[in-house]
């Protein structure tokens, strides 16, 4: 029972550091209708500069924590008007995918300035606890909550009783309307980015106190948890983000303390998927509208693949597709490739073809069915491992493997979709990840068969049944198995989208309440369509796994998910040829920039960053 208290006050702790990313995940949806990834970028960087003021600067700690939370407030508030801005009128996705480039940017950058290392963070009151009836209590764990009580009352009682409070409120409802009654809207978006960085600042210096140290990538992990957090309370209440803050700390604690921190993760997004189920819009959250009240949100719009969800106007961009002889042009050029090419670069093709084909297979699912998908690398992850376990039990040949890889990555997909599909929006985003993270989870903590954060090892070469068994066992045999899969897919897939199919995938995509008004079971095409896509990522998976003989669960994280994702946007929404694209010169791409040394991440989100700000539709074109 001890224990059990303790916990409690732990999770109590913990719930405020993430009521307060929360918030401010609610409040940059609420203003500018935008899923701000780099939050967690922001609540990094609190920690650091505080760090720096103390071991650098030589201030005391709370001189420092108000430099660094002042310095990751103005932060936050220039990424706004140097890169959000500018996108703003463009599809309601590429704003979100500039965030994801942003905490790409963002955290490689605190590995160049502090290390990769994990520094230790300067904690006074470390040392200080006392124990009150049942529970261990310590002078951090009263100082997270007094600090997280005073910022969300303080925050409570601004938005309530002051004139910009209100402001910022009606802003959120309708900003036309807010704009109309005076209200300065540019100004109510470049205040909530600064309470939005102000908040991830002060969570910063508290988790820094409270495992007395920081590292660069703490960003991800406690970024991810702010988001399930505002969307597990309503990311539409503000007191929502609160308790949802709260509920999964709380969570978190007993799970760690009861079952193991390995199932810290897995519990946490299963309560959000069961929350997301049967109640879509969180336990406060509004029914009726999407953002903070707001009726722009209303249709569930943020974010969209949809060509028509333009901020102010539909997409008109040309479109750049390849057909009929110019495509088997390429294709032939493609398949003399090896003979050019070193072995560096023969493998280097061999991962383009992979990623481009696990590209095709989101395509499907998000560009043309409309359903953004944040946890695609897990589907990858449950191919790649179907494939490794059944290729080290038992030697099959490639082509029962791809089948095998295929069918598993089709029923998770499905098994995901049953819960986005009846979902909208932003919602859909958490919903995947969630589906995702819990797939990662189970890579990691199902030691039996997965064999855990050790992998998978001794993945024999691909042998295929067709030519007698034959193995394969160069990069240019690699290159060439992989390129006749892609070439076959691109084709299954093309036909299959000039089919009614793939009409029925864009109608609904464009307009699902139309779809379902003219009779088409929108549930049933989805889950089709799911599938399709799984089934696809699946034998991607199978490819990978025998490419690189190791597979572990980190080659199936989130930021793989991201990946994929920004090939697809990148390279153009909907355009196989696009899909391509995109996958092949962020691969070539990646490889380019090892020029740079250290800086070669920072150079890829900087790449991003512009290729999203100056072509939002994609190099190539949605369509």
């Amino acid at each position: 029972m001890v224990d059990f208290f303790s916990q409690i006050i732990n999770g109590l702790a913990i719930g405020n550091v993430y009521a307060l990313l929360a918030i401010g995940f609610a409040l940059v949806f609420g203003v500018a209708n935008l899923i701000n990834f780099a939050q967690g970028s922001l609540f990094m960087l609190g920690g650091y500069l505080t760090f720096t003021g103390v071991s650098y600067l030589g201030l005391p700690l709370l001189p420092a924590a108000l430099l660094g939370i002042l310095l990751t407030t103005g932060i936050g508030v220039a990424l706004d008007w140097a890169c959000l801005r500018p996108i703003q009128r463009g599809p309601r996705i590429a704003p979100l995918l500039a965030t994801l480039a942003l905490a790409v940017i963002i955290d490689s950058s605190a590995e160049l300035i502090w290390s990769p290392n994990t520094q230790g963070f300067p904690s006074p009151l470390a040392d200080q606890a006392w124990t009150v009836g049942n529970a261990f209590i310590s002078a951090v764990d009263l100082l997270i909550l007094a600090t997280g009580i005073i910022c969300i009352v303080s925050l409570t009682l601004f938005l309530k009783y002051t004139w910009t409070g209100r402001a910022l409120r009606a802003t959120a409802m309708d900003p036309e309307a807010a704009q109309q009654m005076g209200v300065n809207v540019a100004a109510m978006r470049t205040l909530t980015f600064g309470l939005a960085g102000l908040l991830g600042g002060i969570g910063g210096v508290l988790i820094g106190l409270y495992y007395q140290s920081i590292w660069p990538t703490m960003g991800i992990p406690f970024g991810l948890k702010g988001f399930t957090a505002a969307l597990l309370g309503g990311i539409s209440s503000i007191p929502g983000a609160i308790a949802g803050g709260l509920l999964l700390g709380i969570f978190e604690s007993l799970t760690s303390s009861y079952l193991g921190s390995l199932y810290r993760n897995m519990v946490a997004y299963s309560l959000l998927l069961l929350v997301l189920f049967f109640r879509p819009q969180g336990l406060f959250g509004a029914r009726g509208l999407d953002a903070l009240g707001g009726a722009q949100a209303a249709a569930g719009m943020v974010p969209s693949t949809s060509l028509m969800a333009s901020a102010f106007s539909p997409v008109t961009s040309r479109v750049y597709t390849l057909a009929g002889w110019p495509a088997l042009a390429v294709l032939v050029l493609a398949a003399l490739y090896p003979f050019v090419a070193d072995r560096t670069w023969e493998h280097i093709g061999t991962l383009a073809a992979i990623f481009s084909l696990l590209a095709v297979s989101l395509t499907v699912v998000a560009g043309s069915a409309g359903q953004i998908s944040v946890g695609h690398a897990a589907l990858f992850g449950v191919g790649a491992y179907t494939a490794a376990l059944l290729g080290v039990a038992y030697d099959l040949p490639i082509e029962l493997l791809l089948v095998a890889a295929g069918i598993t990555g089709a029923i998770a997909a499905i098994a995901c979709g049953v819960v986005a599909v009846r979902l909208s929006g932003h919602v859909i985003v958490m919903a995947t990840l969630a589906s995702g993270l819990i797939l990662h989870s189970i890579f990691l903590s199902w030691i039996d068969v997965t064999r855990g954060p050790m992998g998978v090892r001794g993945i024999p070469p691909p042998s295929v049944g067709l030519l007698g068994g034959f193995s394969i066992t160069d990069n240019a045999g690699y290159y060439w198995l992989s390129l006749a899969v892609l070439t076959l897919a691109l084709f299954l897939t093309g036909r299959l989208l000039q089919s009614n199919v793939g009409r029925t995938w864009r109608a609904i995509r464009e307009d699902r309440l139309a779809a379902v008004a003219a009779g088409v079971p929108a549930v049933r095409y989805l889950l089709m369509a799911f599938a399709v896509s799984g089934f696809l990522a699946g034998a991607a998976g199978a490819l990978y796994a025998h490419l690189l003989a190791f597979i572990a669960p980190g080659d199936f994280f989130i930021l793989a998910s991201f990946i994929v994702l920004t090939m697809v946007v990148l390279g153009g929404l909907g355009n196989l040829t696009g899909a391509v694209f995109g996958a092949v010169l962020l691969i070539v791409l990646t490889e380019v920039l090892r020029e740079f040394g250290e800086f070669r991440m920072v150079a890829y989100g900087l790449v991003l960053l512009l290729a999203i700000m100056f072509r939002p539709n994609g190099l190539l074109g949605s369509k």
